[in-house]
């Protein structure tokens, strides 16, 4: 903001801003209503700002376009940008960012915010591009890196020019699995995991902080589970999907099992090529540590990927606590002990009429519907890769935490990995204590 080109009086243009700084955004727009006379740019500069941080994305936006093109500078191109992402316009958003970016080449928000817009609608390529000219300008930044991890798990990059995506390509050389049948020597597992290990090591210049927790393998469809918790924490409701919604649970003994059903799934083959996901849990109060999910849309479905499953872990010996069929959620079955049932459809018992306007209300109010409509859902390659052993790392200093000692029969290295936050790991510790 140039000072020069403003007419403030400096007793109007101090508690604006303070205003803004002490969240007081409502009390900042009664004195930027008083000043009509003023400079319009920075007064629409400023209101920008405001509905920006009041999350009212539409009256940013028209305030930030009624700024003249020629007082558009990196920071509003920026937030422009911001406003239209969260708007579900990525494709906009994206020009928006690039032009901030034009602006002030090394302004590091366009760039995470430009990388994060391209994954969204599937434009991997240009999303390393990009990333790769923010690590030339703050090599340490994380935010950028774990785009860059992410992006593993969906495309193979072009460009090899980057000491993490040839970290990358060499770990997924590694995985040479040969199995006799189903079954997965933990000899193979240890050589596959300590020899990313030496890869890491052999590259100690590149540090990573990857605090994910859960490794996917997806279809194209998306579960929209973020959405369908928060109409159920907010509403106390469960949303319609979620009664189509079956899960196949695997609670296994310990990690070593974890990492099997990891190997497992990586080369399951299902008709439907079903979703599926290996994690370790944090929840209170919910039992089993390290759990597999395979996703059905029905209950005979689940039933035919159970049986086949079963099957399958006793002839890969690979060891479980229990596995089951489960209906959605967890987190729905205190207040909905109906929805728990798995032996009939009870959709009509539990779902009531007036929850459906309560949806719609929910999805317009948060722009559900725009904000799916330009993303596009890929699936996930199949292979052992950098993002995947990280997350096992994280597995492995879970089970640490928690002492159990499997980790001994497959990593000989220390493990010191400050990857996950401290919230998560002062819940692995209550989850030990308790046990």
């Amino acid at each position: 903001m140039k000072n020069n080109k403003t007419n403030f009086s400096r007793e109007l243009f101090f508690p604006i801003i303070n205003n803004i700084k002490s969240k007081k955004f409502d009390e900042a727009l009664v004195l930027l209503n008083k000043l009509s006379n003023q400079n319009l740019n920075i007064v629409n500069n400023f209101k920008g700002l405001i509905y920006i941080n009041k999350r009212d994305w539409e009256k940013s936006l028209f305030y930030y376009q009624k700024i003249s093109d020629e007082e558009k500078n990196f920071e509003i191109l920026n937030n422009i940008g911001f406003a239209l992402s969260k708007l579900g316009k990525f494709s906009e958003a994206s020009i928006k960012y690039t032009q901030s970016i034009d602006h002030n080449k090394t302004f590091i928000p366009a760039y995470e915010n430009l990388v994060s817009s391209y994954k969204l609608i599937g434009n991997y390529d240009l999303a390393i591009k990009y990333i790769l000219q923010g690590l030339a300008l703050i090599p340490e930044n994380h935010k950028l890196k774990n785009h860059l991890i992410d992006i593993f798990s969906y495309h193979q990059p072009k460009i090899h020019q980057n000491a993490i995506i040839n970290i990358n390509q060499q770990i997924k050389k590694i995985d040479t699995i040969k199995k006799s049948g189903i079954l997965i020597q933990n000899s193979l597992i240890k050589k596959i995991l300590e020899e990313s290990e030496e890869l890491l090591k052999d590259n100690k210049d590149t540090t990573f902080n990857y605090p994910e927790t859960q490794i996917f393998r997806r279809n194209k469809t998306r579960l929209h589970c973020v959405r369908q918790l928060d109409i159920f924490n907010k509403y106390k409701i469960i949303p319609k999907f979620c009664f189509s919604c079956y899960k196949v649970q695997i609670i296994l003994t310990n990690v070593l099992d974890l990492i099997k059903i990891y190997f497992y799934f990586n080369d399951l083959y299902l008709e439907k090529n079903n979703i599926r996901k290996c994690m370790i849990e944090f929840r209170e109060n919910v039992s089993g540590n390290y759990k597999g999910y395979l996703y059905a849309s029905s209950i005979n479905e689940a039933k035919n990927i159970k049986k086949k499953i079963t099957n399958d872990l006793i002839n890969g010996e690979i060891n479980y606590e229990k596995i089951a069929i489960k209906h959605g959620c967890t987190e729905y079955y205190d207040q909905f002990k109906l929805y728990k049932n798995i032996d009939e459809d009870i959709t009509d018992r539990v779902y009531q009429k007036e929850w459906d306007n309560i949806e719609k209300e929910f999805d317009r109010d948060n722009l559900i519907k725009e904000n799916i409509k330009e993303k596009i859902f890929n699936n996930t390659l199949n292979k052992f890769s950098l993002p995947d052993f990280l997350i096992i790392k994280n597995w492995l200093l879970y089970a640490k935490i928690i002492k159990d000692n499997s980790i001994n029969k497959v990593f000989k290295f220390d493990i010191k990995t400050n990857h996950l936050s401290k919230v998560a790991i002062k819940k692995i510790q209550l989850r030990s204590s308790n046990n």
